[in-house]
């Protein structure tokens, strides 16, 4: 009896030193999976199904720090959006907002992303366009702090296939409450319509601003080198490579004052052909003020998204987005880059990712749907 006191007195002692010394995105991890797991609060996923709307119910998120941006607890769902097997439907707009416990309006506060992710194989394999598994990173968008819905233009969706699976992983922030302790949920909606619908299919591409960094130190990089260099938050998560198979940050730490940041972003296109744009979303953290795409071909902007911080606290208060069934124009023969500008009024620490979604209309298919009679007919 008094070795096993004696070892869990050490198993206690070691696992609250391993604890206390982890990042504070890690402590919400490992928090909140004990909070779900012994059922403290609330864990389960509610999911309701309509015609027109699939709904969602995060179990229930701590918020007990101050969390940065993907610095708090999470809720992650793997999801069949579509589980009739007969049939595509369009997913034609999704919408997150967050509620703290006792509220029933959506705090911005507290969005710190809700990522949509589609899996690649089976989309590609149940809309029999196989060649078309692992060409791109298979997210349908991110909604986020200032930014918490996109609508696509009338007429236009994206084909859920048959028995289609999406991953939902959503993430709580608190940039400003220090004494916090309360819970939120997340609710998520995806508006539907019927497969029977010849709407136009958009295809999501995501264009990610990167930059680079002291390959010696990256953590405390010497700007000697170059005063370019960023110092990246979390390389093993958030880093991508370049057009030349480069590794690049794409999360980092945003300096004191004003900046400006370029990419470009041709290779992340990759356009075959020419098309437009129909629908766009930026994800951003706090003090971004404006973020722009940029024809380097005919050096014009395409377009630019100004960005509203809030005066008062920290937080981006509206992210505007993009939606219309003209669209503008993207030539495949042409290069783009991205521009984004900042302003950090603190010396504290504050960090920034930028990452543009666009929705193009997927001419190829459109045609594949069509030919193979996927859309327009009843079963």
């Amino acid at each position: 009896m008094n070795n096993i006191l004696l070892f869990l007195l050490v198993a206690a002692v070691v696992g609250t030193v391993w604890y206390y010394n982890l990042s504070n995105r890690h402590k919400a991890i490992v928090k909140t999976e004990l909070l779900h797991a012994f059922r403290i609060i609330d864990s389960d996923w509610e999911i309701s199904r309509r015609e027109d709307i699939l709904k969602l119910e995060s179990p229930d998120l701590l918020v007990d720090n101050i969390y940065q941006s993907m610095d708090g607890p999470q809720a992650i769902l793997n999801l069949n959006v579509n589980p009739d097997v007969s049939n595509i439907k369009w997913i034609t707009g999704f919408k997150a907002e967050v509620f703290k416990e006792g509220t029933t309006t959506h705090n911005n506060d507290f969005l710190c992303h809700t990522n949509i992710d589609f899996f690649d194989p089976i989309h590609y394999k149940n809309l029999n366009m196989p060649r078309r598994i692992n060409r791109q990173y298979p997210r349908l968008g991110t909604l986020s702090n200032g930014i918490n819905e996109l609508k696509f233009p009338e007429g236009f969706g994206f084909p859920a296939a048959q028995d289609e699976k999406f991953i939902v992983a959503s993430r709580t922030l608190n940039h400003n409450i220090e004494d916090a302790f309360f819970k939120v949920k997340h609710h998520i909606e995806f508006s539907m319509e019927e497969g029977t619908k010849p709407l136009k299919p958009l295809v999501p591409k995501a264009l990610v601003l990167l930059q680079d960094y002291d390959r010696d130190d990256p953590y405390d990089p010497d700007h000697s080198k170059d005063p370019n260099l960023c110092t990246p938050i979390d390389l093993k998560n958030h880093s991508f490579t370049s057009k030349d198979g480069v590794k690049l940050a794409a999360h980092w730490v945003l300096p004191e004052g004003q900046h400006q940041y370029e990419f470009e972003v041709t290779y992340q296109l990759n356009l075959k052909e020419d098309t437009r744009i129909h629908a766009m979303a930026a994800h951003l953290h706090p003090h971004a003020q404006s973020f722009s795409i940029f024809d380097m071909t005919t050096n014009e902007l395409v377009y630019t998204f100004n960005c509203e911080n809030y005066d008062e606290k920290i937080g981006l208060k509206h992210v505007p987005s993009y939606s219309s069934t003209e669209g503008l124009p993207l030539m495949a023969d042409h290069r783009y880059k991205l521009i984004l500008v900042t302003n950090n009024p603190s010396d504290g620490f504050r960090d920034m990712m930028a990452v543009l979604f666009v929705y193009v209309y997927d001419r190829e298919m459109d045609e594949h749907l069509q030919k193979n009679n996927m859309i327009g007919m009843k079963n």
